[in-house]
C-alpha cells in the first residue's frame, strides 16, 4: 500500500515530536542513546543499528545503543577515521561499496551489521560518535525524505550528546572542587587544632589519630629518626601492637621516598620488605618533612571501607602528605618553641628575624617585650608600648581585647584573622594569635601575641575585584599558571559602547560633574554587564569593552551579548528620565557588536599584565561602535547569524569601515 506524502510528512513530524520528549525526559546518556536509536529504526523501518561513541583520549569507539545486533566490547577505529568521516560531519555516507579508509574491526562491524547508511555526529570539529543505522525491511532503498530524517535526528543526537559531556565535565570539576574543599577544610581544621599542641609526643599522637581517622586506616604508627641511630623510633602508635618490627630508615622504601621527595601507596601486588616486617598488605607511607629535611615517616595499614579493606590511592597519599607536612611543621614549631623558652637570648634573637609581630604580657597584662616587626606594624617606638597595660594599648580594638582576655582567662590559645586594627589606623588589618607563656616547670607566666599585618593583601585582593570582573578574578585564582604571560586563540563576542557627544557635552561641566556623570553611567551599565556573564576589558574615556566568551565560554555568549545591549539602551531611558528632573542633558550612546576569533590571554609585562582580547574581530567592533548613531544598536553578519531567530534586525546598506577592503554587512537591532 502506497503512503501519501502528506501522511509520510505527518508521519514524520509525530516522530520529531518523539524525538524532543526522548531527549527532555531522558536523564542520561544511555537512555537517549536506547531512546533515539528506538525511534530512529521504527521512524525509517530498518531492523538494525548501533550509536557509537568516540573516546578521543582513548582513540575507541564504544557502544552506546544497539538494535538487531549484540552490544560488544569498545573497539579500535580505523586509523584515519575521524580525517576521512569530517567531510561528511552535516551530511551522510550511503554505503554502495565499502570505501577502503573502513578498516579493522569497524570495517568487520559494519559488513556483519550490513550498515547501510552511516552519519558522523559531529559538535564543530569535535567527533563525538557515528550513527549507523541498516538496511530497511523488505531491502526498500533509502529515499531523500528518509536520509533528511535521519540527518535531522543524528543534528539533534550531537547536541545531546555535547550537553552531555558537558554536563559531565562539569559534574567531574565539581567533583574535584568539592574534594579540593573537603581537603583544605580538613587541613584548615587540623591546622587549627594542632597549633595548639606544644607538646612533641602528644602532637604526634593527635596527629596519627586525626590521620587514621581521616582516611579509615585499621592501624597507624608515626616514625620518627634519630640523630644516633638509622632505627626509627615509633614515637605514636595506633591500634598497633607494641612489640612492632624494629625499623631502619635504610629500608628501600624509606629511601626510594628520600630520592622522590614523595610518599609511596603500597599495595598486595608491591610486596616490598616493609610489608613483609609489618606483615601487612596495605599500606601508605608518607614523610613528615619541613624545611627540606625529613623528620620522620607516617605509616597507615588498611582503608576500611563498607564494602571491606581496599588499597589505598592517590588521594589518599595526596591527603596524608599535606597532613605530614602540617604535622612536621608543627612538630617542628613545637621544638622550636620549646627551645625559646629554655634561652631567653636565642629567644630574643629569633623574634627580633621573624617578620611576625610578637608582644609579650607578663602574668599582669603588662608588655615587657616586643621584636622590631612589632614596633613596625604598631608604628610606634619600643619605650612607648613596653610597660604599658594591654588594655590601654588596645583600647581602640575591642575585638582584640575580647580576644586576650579569653586567652588570659581559658589559658589557651586564641587566633583571629582579618581583624581591623583601629589602634594604627583605619585602615590597618591584621591576622592575631594569642597564647599562654609556659616556662619549661609547666607554668603561666604571661601571654604572648603574634600580629601579622595584612593590609596590603586585602587592599591589593579589594582593588582587583573593584577593577576585575568575577570571571576574570575566579580564573586567574584557579591556579598559578593562570598569571603566566600568553594567549590562546578562541571565539568571542565584542561588545563597544561609546557615548555620542560626550565632549561638548563635558566642556560645559564642572569637572567634578563630569566624573559623577561617568560614574552613575558606568554603574549602571557595567551592573548590566555583569548581570549577563560579560568580561568588563576595559574602560577608554566614555567607551566600554564587554568580552562574552573569555576566560569563560558558552554557547549563547553572543545572544547575551544582544541581550545587554538592548537592557542598557532601555536602562539609559530611565536614567535620562531622572537627569531630566535634575534639570541635567540627555546621555545617549552608540553599540557595535561583532563574533569572530581573537587572541586572548594576559598581556603585558610580568610586573603588570593585562587580561584582554586581540584581534581584527576586536577592532571591526570599535568601527561598528565609532559608526553607530545615538540609541542605535548595529552588529555585524556573524552576530546577525547567531541571533537573527531571537531578535528583530533591519538590514542596513554596507558600509565602508577602517582595515576592509570591501564593504561589510551591517544589520540594525530594532528596539
Amino acid at each position: 500500500m502506497e503512503i501519501s506524502g502528506s501522511d509520510q510528512l505527518e508521519y514524520y513530524l509525530s516522530s520529531l515530536d518523539e524525538l524532543g520528549e526522548i531527549l527532555i525526559e531522558a536523564d542520561k546518556v544511555e537512555s537517549v542513546g536506547a531512546g533515539v536509536l528506538r525511534l530512529t529504526l521504527g521512524t525509517i523501518m530498518a531492523s538494525k543499528g548501533v550509536i557509537f561513541l568516540y573516546q578521543t583520549e582513548k582513540d575507541e569507539l564504544s557502544f552506546l545503543a544497539a538494535q538487531g545486533i549484540d552490544k560488544a566490547e569498545p573497539i579500535s577505529p580505523p586509523k584515519k577515521l575521524v580525517e576521512n568521516i569530517k567531510m561528511y560531519r552535516y551530511s551522510h555516507i550511503i554505503l554502495e561499496n565499502i570505501p577502503k579508509w573502513i578498516t579493522g574491526k569497524f570495517r568487520k562491524h559494519i559488513v556483519e551489521s550490513k550498515t547501510k547508511v552511516i552519519l558522523p555526529l559531529f559538535h564543530q570539529n569535535h567527533m563525538l560518535g557515528v550513527l549507523c543505522v541498516g538496511k530497511k525491511f523488505m531491502g526498500e532503498e533509502y529515499s531523500n525524505a528518509d536520509i533528511k530524517i535521519l540527518e535531522i535526528i543524528a543534528h539533534h543526537l550531537t547536541k545531546a550528546l555535547y550537553n552531555y559531556e558537558l554536563i559531565q565535565e562539569v559534574e567531574d570539576k565539581k567533583t574535584q572542587i568539592n574534594l579540593k574543599l573537603l581537603e583544605l577544610e580538613t587541613l584548615f581544621d587540623i591546622s587549627i587544632a594542632i597549633s595548639s599542641v606544644l607538646d612533641i609526643e602528644e602532637l604526634g599522637e593527635d596527629v596519627l589519630w586525626r590521620a587514621v581517622g581521616i582516611l579509615n586506616a585499621s592501624k597507624g604508627m608515626m616514625l620518627l629518626q634519630k640523630e644516633t641511630s638509622p632505627i626509627l623510633d615509633p614515637s605514636a602508635t595506633f591500634n598497633w601492637d607494641e612489640k612492632t618490627a624494629l625499623l631502619s630508615k635504610k629500608l628501600g622504601v624509606f629511601k626510594k621516598i628520600e630520592e622522590n621527595s614523595a610518599g609511596v601507596v603500597l599495595t598486595p601486588e608491591t610486596k616490598d620488605t616493609l610489608q613483609k616486617k609489618l606483615n601487612e598488605k596495605h599500606l601508605v607511607v608518607a614523610p613528615l618533612k619541613a624545611k627540606n629535611k625529613t623528620q620522620g615517616y607516617m605509616i597507615l595499614c588498611n582503608k576500611e571501607t563498607r564494602h571491606g579493606v581496599e588499597a589505598f590511592n592517590q588521594l589518599d597519599l595526596d591527603l596524608l602528605t599535606a597532613l605530614c607536612n602540617q604535622a612536621a611543621v608543627a612538630m617542628d614549631n613545637a621544638k622550636l618553641f620549646k627551645d625559646i623558652t629554655e634561652a631567653k637570648q636565642f629567644n630574643e634573637s629569633i623574634l627580633g628575624s621573624i617578620a611576625t609581630g610578637v608582644i609579650t604580657l607578663d602574668p599582669i597584662g603588662e608588655i615587657d617585650s616586643i621584636n622590631r616587626a612589632g614596633t613596625t606594624i604598631m608604628k610606634m617606638e619600643a619605650e612607648n608600648i613596653i610597660g604599658n597595660h594591654y588594655m590601654y594599648l588596645f583600647e581602640k580594638d575591642e575585638e582584640i581585647l575580647e580576644l586576650i582576655s579569653s586567652a588570659e582567662i581559658e589559658n589557651k590559645i586564641r587566633s583571629e584573622i582579618n581583624i581591623p586594627f583601629f589602634t594604627v589606623s583605619e585602615e590597618t588589618v591584621i591576622n592575631m594569635s594569642v597564647a599562654p607563656r609556659i616556662d619549661p616547670e609547666g607554668n603561666t607566666q604571661g601571654l604572648v601575641i603574634a600580629l601579622e599585618d595584612i593590609t596590603d593583601v586585602s587592599r591589593v585582593k579589594n582593588t582587583f575585584k573593584r577593577y576585575v570582573s568575577k570571571q576574570v578574578v575566579d580564573e586567574l585564582l584557579d591556579g598559578d599558571a593562570k598569571l603566566n604571560l600568553g594567549g590562546e586563540q578562541r571565539e568571542v563576542t565584542i561588545l563597544f559602547t561609546d557615548i555620542r557627544g560626550f565632549t561638548s557635552m563635558s566642556e560645559k561641566m564642572e569637572p567634578e560633574r563630569v566624573v559623577s556623570t561617568l560614574n552613575e553611567y558606568f554603574s549602571q551599565m557595567i551592573d548590566i554587564v555583569f548581570k549577563y556573564n560579560g568580561t568588563l576589558d576595559k574602560i577608554i574615556g566614555d567607551e566600554l569593552m564587554i568580552v562574552y566568551g573569555a576566560p569563560i565560554a558558552a554557547e549563547d555568549d553572543t545572544e547575551r551579548a544582544v541581550i545587554t545591549a538592548v537592557e542598557m539602551q532601555d536602562q539609559i531611558k530611565t536614567l535620562n528620565k531622572e537627569r531630566k528632573k535634575r534639570k541635567e542633558p540627555p546621555i545617549k550612546f552608540g553599540v557595535g557588536i561583532n563574533r569572530g576569533p581573537v587572541v586572548s590571554g594576559n598581556i603585558g609585562s610580568r610586573d603588570m599584565m593585562d587580561y584582554t582580547v586581540i584581534g581584527d574581530a576586536v577592532n571591526l567592533g570599535a568601527r561598528l561602535c565609532s559608526a553607530a548613531g545615538p540609541g542605535e544598536i548595529l552588529v555585524s553578519g556573524s552576530v546577525w547569524n547567531a541571533t537573527k531567530r531571537k531578535f528583530s534586525y533591519n538590514s542596513l546598506d554596507p558600509i565602508n569601515v577602517k582595515g576592509k577592503k570591501d564593504k561589510i554587512s551591517v544589520y540594525q537591532i530594532k528596539t
